[in-house]
């Protein structure tokens, strides 16, 4: 988690090194948006043994277009919100 005033390039460094920290050598991969497209996003992480893969929407299409490996993010935050205290304003 970052502040809303720190940028995803400005935090890519620290966030990959805590994840790191956190998942030991078990993260190889990691699917990111637009927003780390630059190389300086690339070098933060290839020093933590982190290669980014960036996905892409396509060109040409109109309307709703599914992304590769978007629904597994799509699909996790459901399964935390099912989970009674993760779900906001759920109690008060």
């Amino acid at each position: 988690m970052t502040p809303a005033d720190v940028g995803d390039r400005a935090a890519v460094a620290r966030s990959a090194a805590d994840i790191r920290d956190a998942t030991g050598d078990s993260v190889e991969l990691a699917f990111v948006d637009q927003g780390y497209t630059r190389e300086i996003a690339a070098e933060a992480t290839a020093v933590e043994g982190i290669r980014l893969h960036v996905v892409k929407l396509p060109e040409a299409e109109p309307g709703l277009v599914l992304l590769p490996r978007r629904w597994v993010v799509e699909r996790s935050f459901a399964w935390a919100t099912r989970c009674r205290r993760l779900v906001k304003d759920y109690e008060r």
